[in-house]
């Protein structure tokens, strides 16, 4: 009876211990990333950032005086920069990282459940426009206010 009692205990730490070994491991978790990355289009992401980015480039074509011909020529350099120099795999392995190191795999299960919905799928079909439209308000908000921040930094550079 008591080496029964000492094999059930044992079962169970058996059983507790392969229950731990079926967790998600970091490589289980990154590969969840990975299938949320691809349902999100995460390339397709980074390119409507630099749509975003857009606005920037035009009040910097405005601050040139660029005519039309200028601006689109500066938007190229800009496109080829990123197109070309920029690593994408490095970055996405960076933002791998940093989406492992901020969720769970639960969470990356959720959040990837959550873009295979429609109102997911619209999220991310949204996303860069809604980037791109928050960039362009806070671009002229921050125009809006560049006198108060050149009040703001004036005595620091009359000390210099």
């Amino acid at each position: 009876m008591k080496d029964m009692k000492i094999l059930d205990n044992c079962l169970i730490i058996v059983l507790i211990l392969l229950s731990c070994s079926c967790a998600k491991t970091p490589s289980d978790k990154s590969s969840s990333i990975e299938e949320m990355f691809q349902l999100i289009d995460m390339e397709g992401q980074m390119s409507g950032g630099f749509e975003a980015m857009l606005p920037i480039i035009d009040q910097m074509s405005s601050q040139l005086q660029l005519d039309a011909k200028e601006k689109e020529q500066l938007e190229d350099i800009y496109r080829d920069w990123f197109e070309k120099d920029l690593d994408r795999k490095s970055m996405i392995e960076g933002m791998a990282k940093m989406y492992a190191e901020a969720f769970t795999a639960e969470d990356i299960n959720e959040l990837t459940k959550f873009y295979s919905t429609p109102i997911g799928q619209k999220f991310l079909e949204k996303s860069p426009e809604l980037m791109r439209l928050g960039a362009q308000i806070g671009m002229e908000e921050a125009q809006k206010k560049q006198g108060k921040l050149m009040e703001r930094l004036q005595p620091f550079f009359d000390k210099r």
